[in-house]
């Protein structure tokens, strides 16, 4: 409404330019890279425990975690964007080793190959394995012919198959025991009389990276019958997850007890895998479930059954109607293979046990001698299901499952069976329901990749393995593990970031990789690349080398690589630049903004860095800066620094200089997002007006803030003629003057004789 003057006076008004755009959340770095265990597709973190929750404890096994780790201790949020195996591996005929006594057999250990590279161990031991004292028997070495191996499966011998050959994949004998039932020699029941090897069909691992899953939980037996009723998925993949928790359903109440719910009740508790049923460790616990779809307790909106797949190309799709509310675990959905339809299931169903655990490896007609799962039967002080407290035999079957693997001689597990004590939903709800509790655990969870594979850094990275990817080629596994992360980060209006790193990908290795990150980050528009340029110990000739072979504003090269110290294991390791420098930028716009250079003694500090592995002189300085490559120096007193802000394009420019291009990464962000708004509104002067009220304000606080000296911003007739507005388009011009950093102080010192003034 117009306002009304009649008398003289004066009259105040007020208009609100400060207005703020919705929609501009917090934004972060990217960081791609391997972890030992995680979500598959990119995935927002915003705090250390929930980094540690979800990949795992920051280690020295890749250069991935530590970076996160340092970057979340000056930021608030991150994209990890998890690189991960694929294709997997194939076993080459291992070895199963069984006792025996008459026409009974119990195949007590496994043996695996420390490397699969055409020749097998396993053909050579086969015909040789003879009984012998103690149980033992010769192994002959494949690589020296006339030596042997002497090995037993008796538990208390000095040299079992775990002492002899160990458990690590990346051993230095021939073979690696991947399985020894100790265990169960004292439940056998028999003694045996010999021992002998079988030579084994290859195992297949050939898949992705994969989560880990419970067995199907099944309900009570109902008219003879057992319905699959739910299943439990680990939020992250890789083999670490499946001894990292365990699931506990318990007070499990019929279906009518509750007045006005046809539905039964339960609780799920998410327990530590370690823990003991006499300590347990509850890290989540979800009380008053039910299978109830219409119900806000409903199990899968309780837990959550989201979850998301990503193919080559980078492109994401996601499965499941409920977010996850658990920060471990998810239920089934449609998209998994034993998924039943809430309609299908019984209404009087209640989780009661499961399905049998698949065996570890395929075995064909051993697998009735593999030594099965055992049970504990509940009662009101111990929840039923796997014997994890008392038989450590059990957590064999923890491991990644080979495609072909059956559930052998394994049987299922049922509060109402005899292996879980015999017990009913019937009787005094006080009394029973106490007892009516199991455990289930989690198996096949899959890093996707040979474990016997050495994970090279530092001085032993090479194309072929960079921290245990082959990225030789542009077909390789590792390259295309690391082009499905660059792939899906490509997607910006799914993934919004500033900042992309890819610690251990080198350019001078790993050129076809680390070019197409280039080009997704030139794509993209928004986002600024720290590129690691060359190995550990490359001298200045080939860092500059590598740095004139790039023209781009949109990523920068620092030298040299620095010693850090991980403050989890207290261990010194050499890492690339790309390792601390996220911090840095993180830091430097915490406590000023984007458009000040992340370097020198004020911001350019690398915190955990305790040496450079190549300390610069004054001309190593100028050589590289004059090469476009930013010097991390080393001085006495006052630290290590990041002592240069170029990026990596050739022609001079504003552009040339980090402070300037994040500036403008910056600026065009938030108005592209607070711009958003504006699309599909009517193009009158109302709605320029509208622009300019956004626009104008910001612009002026970042010209308060030092990050411009001047700026123009146009939106008028002259640019929106009526041959535009027909168009459909709204056009805008924003004109900036950069503030320019002090990079070079020259001071004049003039000496004057004795007889002269000093004036003004």
């Amino acid at each position: 409404m117009a306002e009304k003057i009649v008398s003289p006076g004066v009259f105040t008004r007020e208009n609100d330019l400060s207005f703020l755009a919705q929609g501009v959340a917090a934004i972060g770095a990217a960081v791609i890279g391997p972890f030992n265990e995680g979500p598959l597709t990119p995935t927002v973190v915003t705090s250390l425990a929930d980094l540690e929750t979800w990949y795992g404890k920051v280690d020295d096994t890749y250069y991935t975690p530590l970076t996160v780790q340092n970057y979340l201790r000056e930021a608030g949020t991150v994209t990890v964007c998890r690189v991960s195996g694929v294709d997997g591996y194939t076993e080459q005929n291992p070895l199963m080793l069984t006792v025996y006594s008459g026409s009974q057999s119990s195949s007590l250990g496994l043996l695996f190959n420390t490397d699969n590279d055409g020749v097998s161990f396993a053909t050579a031991f086969s015909a040789q394995v003879t009984s012998s004292a103690n149980y033992a028997f010769n192994v002959p070495s494949a690589s020296v012919a006339s030596a042997s191996i002497s090995a037993s499966l008796f538990p208390t011998a000095a040299n079992t198959i775990d002492a002899v050959f160990g458990t690590n994949a990346k051993g230095s004998k021939e073979a690696y025991s991947y399985a020894y039932f100790s265990q169960a020699w004292t439940n056998l029941g028999w003694t045996p009389a010999s021992v002998s090897g079988s030579v084994l069909g290859d195992q297949l691992f050939n898949y992705d990276a994969v989560e880990a899953n419970t067995p199907v939980i099944q309900s009570q037996l109902i008219s003879g019958q057992r319905t699959n009723i739910l299943q439990f998925f680990t939020l992250g993949a890789g083999e670490a997850t499946n001894t990292k928790v365990k699931v506990q359903i318990s007070a499990i109440k019929p279906a009518g007890i509750v007045q006005g719910s046809d539905y039964g009740l339960f609780t799920i508790t998410v327990r530590a895998f370690d823990d003991l049923n006499k300590r347990k460790v509850a890290y989540e616990t979800y009380s008053g479930v039910t299978l109830d779809p219409a119900s806000p307790n409903y199990v899968l909106r309780v837990i959550g059954n989201r979850s998301k797949s990503i193919d080559t190309n980078g492109k994401v799709t996601e499965y499941g109607d409920f977010p996850n509310v658990s920060k471990y675990i998810r239920c089934w959905n449609e998209n998994d293979t034993d998924w039943v339809a809430a309609e299908e299931i019984p209404v009087s169903a209640v989780p009661f046990g499961h399905a049998p655990y698949k065996l570890f490896v395929s075995a064909s007609a051993l697998d009735t001698s593999i030594p099965t799962a055992t049970f504990v039967t509940a009662s009101s002080t111990v929840a039923g299901g796997i014997d994890l407290d008392n038989n450590t035999d059990n957590k064999i079957y923890m491991k990644p499952i080979p495609t072909g693997a059956t559930t052998g001689s394994n049987a299922a597990f049922g509060l109402d069976a005899s292996n879980g004590g015999n017990l009913s939903l019937t009787g005094s709800v006080s009394t029973d329901v106490a007892k009516r509790q199991f455990v289930v655990a989690f198996q096949g969870g899959f890093n996707g990749m040979n474990p016997t594979t050495t994970i090279n850094k530092g001085t032993d990275i090479t194309a072929a393995n960079a921290q245990g990817f082959d990225l030789s080629t542009a077909t390789s596994s590792g390259t295309t593990a690391y082009m499905t992360q660059i792939n899906a980060l490509a997607n910006a209006d799914e993934y919004d970031v500033n900042l992309i790193v890819a610690p251990g990908l080198i350019r001078s290795l790993h050129s076809t990789v680390v070019d197409d990150l280039l080009e997704m980050v030139e794509n993209r528009g928004d986002a600024f690349y720290i590129m690691d340029a060359t190995e550990q110990d490359a001298d200045i000739s080939a860092v500059t080398a590598q740095a004139q072979a790039v023209d781009s504003n949109y990523a920068a090269i620092y030298y040299p690589w620095v010693k850090a110290v991980n403050t989890n294991t207290n261990k010194l390791m050499a890492v690339p630049p790309s390792v601390l420098l996220p911090a840095v930028y993180a830091a430097n716009d915490r406590i000023t903004a984007e458009w000040y250079a992340p370097a020198g003694l004020n911001r350019g500090g690398l915190a955990g860095a305790v040496s450079v592995l190549n300390k610069l002189t004054q001309n190593d300085r100028d050589t590289l800066y004059e090469a476009k490559v930013n010097p991390i120096a080393q001085f006495p007193g006052q630290g290590i620094v990041a002592f240069g802000q170029k990026t990596l394009q050739d022609k001079q420019s504003a552009l040339d200089r980090i402070n300037v291009r994040r500036l403008l990464l910056t600026v065009r962000k938030y108005i592209a997002s607070a711009s958003r708004y504006l699309v599909f509104e009517q193009n009158t002067s109302e709605t320029r007006q509208r622009f300019l009220n956004i626009v104008n304000p910001y612009l002026e606080g970042i010209q308060q803030r030092q990050g411009l000296y001047a700026f123009r911003v146009q939106m008028d007739e002259t640019l929106n003629t009526p041959d535009v507005i027909d168009r459909n388009i709204l056009k805008g011009a924003i004109f900036l003057q950069p503030t320019k950093t002090a990079e070079f102080i020259v001071i004049d010192f003039n000496i004057l004789p004795t007889g002269a003034t000093f004036e003004g």
